[in-house]
């Protein structure tokens, strides 16, 4: 938590400051920044290894504790990144967060009282609410057709550094708190991979229309970029885990031809023995 809501917002308010990026492009990245976990983190969180009910418990409370932690930080950083020409909206931003986490409450509620009607509602959202995301995005296409015309070169370098950022400040402090490395990958992730739904419903709930375009264009790169991240080091890890395999299992290959040699010998041994005495009898 501390990664994800504290060091995190403020790496990427140091980035919009080093790279002087447009105040709503700033905006943009900082909603993102201090968005809580994403469902996204659990699906790579088992290619990875990692502890999957931790991550299923740290997505679930950074959901919860992003209804204070959400509004404060956008308001900490957001205090210096506000022109005469544009107004950040706070309350309107609070009030959204608030109705996008609400379905999240209702959900954690009826899957602890009725787990049976939970199980069908939750194929039910899943399948709904993987529609809905989908044609929601491809309106966005039509309503901003130019949305990934001209973007400076600065934004493209904070879309890749940032998950970069929430992955490494994830497994340091894992690691700084002596976790164990199952541990260690699962923070890390959890601390990379941010709900992006969440940053873009709020976004567009909050701003007025001609200023939405670029304030939904970082969480839109994040998402692709945030992916494709994930995606190599799932890749490298996997790779890491069977060549790690390959090479154990040549190590005790010939430990285990040894061990199978002398078996081979006591057995022939004593089937040798047992031949004789019967011989003898004989």
């Amino acid at each position: 938590m501390c990664s994800q809501f504290v060091l995190l917002p403020l790496s990427a308010f140091c980035l919009i400051k080093v790279l002087g990026l447009n105040i709503l492009h700033a905006t943009g990245l900082l909603l993102l920044a201090c968005s809580p976990g994403g469902v996204t983190s659990n699906i790579f969180t088992y290619f990875c290894e990692g502890d999957i009910s931790l991550s299923i418990a740290m997505t679930t409370c950074s959901t919860l504790v992003a209804l204070g932690m959400m509004p404060l930080n956008l308001y900490m950083y957001g205090q210096n990144l506000n022109q005469e020409d544009v107004v950040i909206p706070y309350g309107k931003m609070a009030l959204s967060l608030v109705s996008v986490t609400c379905p999240v409450l209702v959900g954690m509620l009826v899957h602890w009282k009725f787990p049976r009607i939970a199980a069908y509602l939750t194929k039910i959202g899943s399948i709904s609410g993987l529609l809905i995301i989908i044609i929601c995005q491809t309106m966005e296409f039509f309503i901003f057709p130019d949305i990934f015309v001209n973007v400076p070169w600065q934004l493209y370098f904070a879309v890749i550094l940032l998950p970069c950022l929430g992955f490494t400040l994830g497994y340091t402090s894992a690691w700084i708190c002596r976790q164990k490395p199952q541990v260690r990958r699962t923070v890390s992730i959890e601390s990379g991979v941010q709900n992006v739904g969440t940053a873009l419903t709020v976004a567009t709930l909050s701003f007025p229309f001609h200023n939405l375009e670029k304030v939904l264009l970082f969480p839109w790169l994040y998402a692709f970029s945030m992916t494709g991240v994930c995606i190599v080091i799932s890749a490298f890890y996997q790779a890491y885990i069977r060549c790690s395999s390959l090479s154990k299992s040549v190590e005790t290959l010939p430990a285990e031809r040894e061990v199978s040699a002398v078996r081979y010998a006591e057995e022939g041994g004593k089937a040798n023995g047992a031949y004789v005495a019967d011989s003898v009898k004989m």
